[in-house]
């Protein structure tokens, strides 16, 4: 697969929109990667290497396995050039060694609130620009997005797929497809399943106006989740831990998820 692709001027507003994301979520290890790739692109070498030991930092932090693994494959490509980095390579390669040794490892720590939500969708938007299922100005028009409703209170989730809906992106139907090949987590028609009064308190309203995650139905014990983002599994292991019930995630559409919840405040409503 070839490398995304666009002009400098779309690169340098990339760029800048990053910058922004991190001044508010300085940690934000997705939002790093992204800088740091995208500088690379910019042949910018100084910014991209503080953005790699920023993510060295953030990976030992974290012990998150993925980005450990990404910043050593990065670190051999110019530990010959650049020798400081070695003491860096040997401290992750003890932290990787170990998880190893002892099976397991802890996962990057999800934030409360807000912020861990629009973590999750900033990385989907990056996942999904690195698959060419965005190209570069799309991506940029997302982070704008993102990041300035998240600073707003607004009564649904924020999520890509609100934000592409409500841009009318021409190719939402296709996307909806692949994001469910990649996930393996099925489409369904939430219209096809009646509003249940006995699942409206079954997670509180907080977190499905929230979280883009809401009950549908039930089967036996376990519930049916209505989700945004089918790549978030910590959103739905939260759900499970709320609802004490084992749950299981369906992608639906972001205009359907929106009247379902219409219809659940409603009826909730004194």
């Amino acid at each position: 697969m070839s490398e995304p692709t666009g002009t400098k001027e779309e690169l340098q507003q990339t760029v800048s929109m990053l910058e922004q994301i991190l001044e508010v979520m300085p940690d934000d290890l997705f939002t790093l990667r992204a800088l740091y790739e995208t500088s690379l692109k910019l042949e910018l070498p100084e910014k991209a290497f503080d953005c790699l030991k920023r993510l060295d930092d953030g990976a030992r932090a974290s012990q998150n396995p993925e980005i450990i693994a990404f910043v050593l494959n990065q670190y051999a490509s110019i530990a010959d050039e650049m020798p400081e980095v070695r003491k860096r390579m040997e401290r992750l390669q003890e932290l990787q060694l170990v998880a190893n040794l002892t099976g397991s490892s802890t996962p990057a720590k999800p934030t409360a609130g807000r912020k861990s939500g629009i973590e999750s969708e900033m990385a989907l938007a990056w996942e999904l620009f690195q698959d060419e299922q965005l190209s570069q100005e799309e991506y940029s028009n997302i982070l704008h997005d993102l990041t300035e409703m998240s600073s707003r209170d607004v009564s649904v989730p924020v999520t890509v797929l609100h934000i592409l809906h409500d841009r009318n992106f021409s190719r939402f139907e296709r996307l909806m497809t692949y994001l469910c090949q990649k996930s393996g987590v099925p489409i369904i028609l939430l219209s096809q399943f009646e509003e249940r009064e006995e699942l409206r308190e079954v997670l509180p309203l907080d977190f499905i106006s929230r979280h883009g995650a809401l009950p549908f139905a039930q089967v036996g014990g376990d519930l049916l989740l209505a989700v945004l983002n089918p790549q978030d599994k910590a959103l739905i292991h939260h759900a499970s831990d709320l609802s004490g019930r084992r749950c299981h995630a369906y992608l639906v559409s972001p205009l359907e998820y929106d009247q379902r919840l219409a219809q659940i405040k409603k009826a909730l409503a004194p």
